[in-house]
C-alpha cells in the first residue's frame, strides 16, 4: 500500500520510513537505498538457525535459532517470530488486488519470546509453529527477529537481528545451506590492540573452492562508514591488520570467505 490517511487535513498522503529510529521521508524511491546501506552495518548480535525443521506432511515445524550477543552490555529483549506469506489476492478498498508479505500469524503471540543475553552469551530459542491449510507453502516465509520492547523516546522499539527464510528452505538437505555461516570462527588478537592486529580463521568454509580463494576483509565504524577492506588468500589462516593511523576507538569488522560470514567487534587504544 502506497497511501495512507493520516489526521493530516483528512488527506492521503504515501507513508513515512522509520529505519533505526531515524525519519527517512516519504520519497518511496531511495526506501531501498536506505535499507541497503543499514544491512551492511555490521552487528553486535546474530541470529542463526541451529535446528529449524518443517514437515510438509503434517504441516508443523519447530524454529530453533542460536542467539549470540557479542558486544559489551547486556541485552533484554524478545525473539519475534512471524509467518509470512506473499502472493495474497485480495481486491482491497485502495484498488491492490496483490498483496506481499502478509502477516499471517505471530508465534507464539505478537509479545513474542522473552531472552536475555549477557555480554559475550549465547541462547537458543525454539518455538513450535503450525502453517494454515490455506496457506501456500511456496510463499510462505519464516520471519524472526529480536527485538528490544521498552519503547524508546521516539516511539520505536529497536530490533538487533533478523532473518528470513522460506518455510521450504527447512525440509531435508536444504537446511544444512543455511548453517554455512557456522563453519567460520575468527579471532583477533591483541584486542585491543595498538598498531597491529592479527585475525585468525578457523573453519570448514575454509576449504578453497574451485572457484575462489579469496576471503574479504572489512572495517566499519559503528555507524556504518567502512574504513578498511582487504582480499586475502582463503589458503592462509591468518591475516595482520595494521592499524597505522587508525584513530583510537571501537569498530566493527566481517570476515567472508566462501559461503561463509563471521563478524566481530576490534577495539583500538592508542
Amino acid at each position: 500500500m502506497r497511501i495512507y490517511p493520516p489526521p493530516q487535513g483528512g488527506g492521503y498522503y504515501t507513508p513515512w520510513l522509520w529505519l533505526d529510529g531515524r525519519n527517512r521521508g516519504s520519497s518511496y524511491s531511495q526506501w531501498a537505498s536506505y535499507v541497503a546501506t543499514q544491512l551492511a552495518v555490521p552487528s553486535d548480535v546474530s541470529l542463526t538457525h541451529v535446528g529449524t525443521t518443517y514437515n510438509p506432511a503434517t504441516r508443523n515445524g519447530e524454529v530453533v535459532v542460536e542467539c549470540c550477543n557479542s558486544g559489551l552490555d547486556s541485552i533484554d529483549a524478545a525473539v519475534q517470530f512471524v509467518i509470512t506469506e506473499d502472493s495474497c489476492y485480495f481486491v482491497g478498498p485502495n484498488g491492490d488486488p496483490w498483496h506481499n508479505h502478509v502477516c499471517r500469524d505471530y508465534v507464539p503471540t505478537q509479545t513474542g519470546t522473552p531472552v536475555t543475553l549477557a555480554a559475550g552469551a549465547t541462547d537458543t530459542v525454539t518455538i513450535p509453529y503450525t502453517l494454515d491449510p490455506s496457506w501456500v507453502e511456496e510463499k510462505v516465509k519464516l520471519v524472526l527477529y529480536l527485538q528490544n520492547m521498552t519503547v524508546q523516546p521516539d516511539s520505536s522499539m529497536p530490533c538487533y537481528q533478523g532473518s528470513s527464510a522460506g518455510v521450504l528452505e527447512f525440509t531435508g538437505v536444504e537446511e544444512s545451506k543455511l548453517l554455512a555461516s557456522r563453519d567460520l570462527r575468527v579471532t583477533v588478537s591483541p584486542n585491543p590492540c595498538t598498531r597491529s592486529a592479527v585475525f585468525r580463521l578457523s573453519g570448514s568454509s575454509l576449504v578453497p573452492s574451485p572457484k575462489s580463494l579469496a576471503s574479504l576483509l572489512r572495517v566499519y565504524t559503528p555507524d556504518g562508514r567502512p574504513v578498511f577492506h582487504s582480499t586475502f588468500d582463503i589458503r592462509n589462516s591468518s591475516f595482520r591488520l595494521d592499524l597505522g593511523s587508525m584513530p583510537a576507538g571501537i569498530y566493527l569488522y566481517r570476515v567472508n570467505a566462501g559461503t561463509a560470514t563471521a563478524e566481530g567487534k576490534l577495539v583500538v587504544a592508542k
